[in-house]
Parts: structure tokens; sequence; C-alpha cells
């Protein structure tokens, strides 16, 4: 009896609070079950998944390409043209300096001799970055200009610290390995080792992402390379479960009722860029002035300190407009 009482004492609150705030929405023409549509698949779905009411304006970075010929690029990649040049794949000893100038980059006549191979570098990954999307879920024209933003498709190591397409350290990769248990499972497989997540382990997974092979056409092991595009996706995606939490311990609020699909990959390279602090600092500071949803704007007015800031940098340079897409009707 006291159990249906306070059952409809809490209905009751329930109408209170819900019914006005929807019925405010239906009179502004908004279709009631579009609305609860919405509000279902925001707490059903994980955010990072939850491909609703993209804005077009986002569409460029967010959109799903049908062929892998849809991430075509002819970019002159100054640093892709140096280590070609440097590991004596491209010839170009008739160029001043040996084609090279400083810092490991190509000077102009260098990246001349190396374009067509960069060209075909560049695009040699385009089918698993879109396989990747259907096996993981990161969104693919993200994932090619964080390549691109990161390594510019040479899947070496810099400075020993930084390896494959997306330059992930060790404590990047321990990150990763804690969020995302695929990844974990699949290193753990391709290991053969026992399931736990230490610096041997992070340190095997990140040698797997070292892809280049002096003996190998255009230097780069192919079927090395093209694994490790699924492993630094699952990392990525590890990144982006990690902001979803980040974004829930900030606010208490269901990440997908607090930021939209763009932000929270917006965040989640801010993440993998300048840390979790950044995100939970900027998101909480930003959700104390909405108390609401929390805009990218939103996400921007409110970081603070160089390292957040570059952080942002990173986010817009990769989300920025690259491709014309969606294609012209």
């Amino acid at each position: 009896m006291h159990r249906k009482i306070l059952f409809s004492f809490l209905l009751l609150i329930g109408v209170f609070f819900v019914v006005p705030f929807t019925m405010g929405i239906a009179r502004k023409g908004v279709n009631q079950a579009e609305i609860n549509k919405n509000l279902l698949s925001q707490t059903t779905i994980p955010t990072c998944m939850n491909r609703v009411n993209i804005p077009l304006d986002e569409m460029h970075w967010i959109y799903v390409p049908t062929s892998a010929d849809e991430l075509h690029t002819e970019e002159n990649l100054m640093w892709l043209a140096g280590q070609l040049i440097s590991n004596k794949i491209v010839d170009a000893s008739t160029c001043p300096a040996g084609g090279l100038a400083t810092g490991g980059y190509a000077n102009a006549c260098g990246m001349s001799k190396a374009q067509a191979t960069v060209i075909t570098i560049q695009n040699s990954m385009n089918q698993p970055i879109l396989d990747a999307w259907k096996n993981v879920g990161v969104p693919p024209v993200l994932l090619k200009q964080m390549i691109r933003y990161e390594s510019q498709f040479w899947p070496g190591v810099l400075n020993q610290t930084h390896y494959g397409f997306g330059h992930i350290t060790t404590l990047g990769m321990l990150n990763a390995l804690e969020w995302n248990p695929s990844l974990l499972q699949k290193a753990c497989n391709l290991t053969s080792g026992t399931c736990s997540i230490n610096q041997t382990l992070a340190a095997t997974v990140l040698q797997m992402l070292d892809a280049t092979c002096a003996s190998c056409t255009n230097g780069i092991d192919a079927t090395k390379a093209t694994a490790s595009i699924d492993l630094l996706a699952r990392a990525v995606m590890g990144y982006c479960d990690q902001t979803a939490q980040l974004v829930f311990n900030a606010t208490g609020w269901n990440s997908g009722l607090v930021v939209d699909y763009p932000t929270i990959w917006k965040l989640t390279l801010l993440n993998y860029n300048a840390g979790a602090n950044c995100v939970f600092d900027s998101v909480a500071s930003s959700f104390k002035t909405t108390n609401g949803p929390v805009s990218w704007s939103d996400i921007t007015a409110h970081a603070s300190g160089n390292l957040c800031s570059r952080g942002i940098y990173y986010a817009n340079q990769i989300t920025a407009k690259y491709f014309n897409f969606p294609p012209s009707q």
C-alpha cells in the first residue's frame, strides 16, 4: 500500500516536471513523438555512437563515405616526403641539400620528387579507415584527418616516444587499454599473453603500430599498417568512452543529454591531445553557465590554460572544413 502511494507521488512529480517541458516544446511546433524518440536514444545509445540531429555544418567531417574512394586526397605532405627521402625510398639526390629541409621535412624540390609516392601512401589506408568505422565506430573522415595531422601517414616512431599513424605514447596506450575492453582483448589475443594492463602490454601494442619496413614497397609493411589502423581506431574509441564518462562526472547528467555527437568527438580529440583534466574542467565550467546542454563553443569559451588551448586548436584543426561532404546531389 505504501509503495503504491509512493509510486503515485513520484509519478505525479514526474508529470509536473516533464509534461510542462514537453508541452512547451510541442507548442513551438516540434513533433512530440520525435522528442520522445530523441530523448530515448540519448539515454540508451552510447554517446560516441549516437548519430542523431547532426548539424549540417558539421557533416563535412562527420559524414560517412559510401566508398573508400571518397577519402582520396592529394596533399603535398612535406614530413612524409622527408621521411621517404631520408629512408632512401625516394631519390632526391639532384635537389639542393638532397631534397631535405630542417627537422626531417622535404624542401620544395624534394617534395616534387616524392609527390607521386606521397599521394599513393596517403590514400593507401582509405579502405582500412572506412573498415574501422564499420568495425569500431570512429568517424572515418575524423580518423583520416587525425592521421594526417599526427604523422602524415608515416607509421614509424618519432623520438622513440610516439608510435604509428596516431603518434600515440605509452601513457596514451595504457589509457586506451583501460577504457576499451575490445582493444585490451585484441591486444592480449595478438600477444598470447595474460590479459592484464601494464607497461609491457602497452609497449607490445605500440610496436605493432610501427609499420615501417626498409625492404617493403614504399617503406611500409602494408599488412601491418592495415592492422594498426584497427588498433588505433580502438584506442581512439577508448578515449571517446572515457570522454563520455568525464562529461557525466563533470555534470551528473548522462553525457548524451549534455553534448551532441559532434561535440563528444571534438572533446575526444581534446582528451587525446591535452588530457582528461582539460575535458572535465571545461565541461564542468560550461555546465555551470548553461545549466543544461553544452556546445563546442561553450567548451572553447571555458577552456583555460596553454595545454587546453593547444587541445582546442588540435580538435579544431582536425575537424575543420577539408572534404566537400556531403556530396552535391
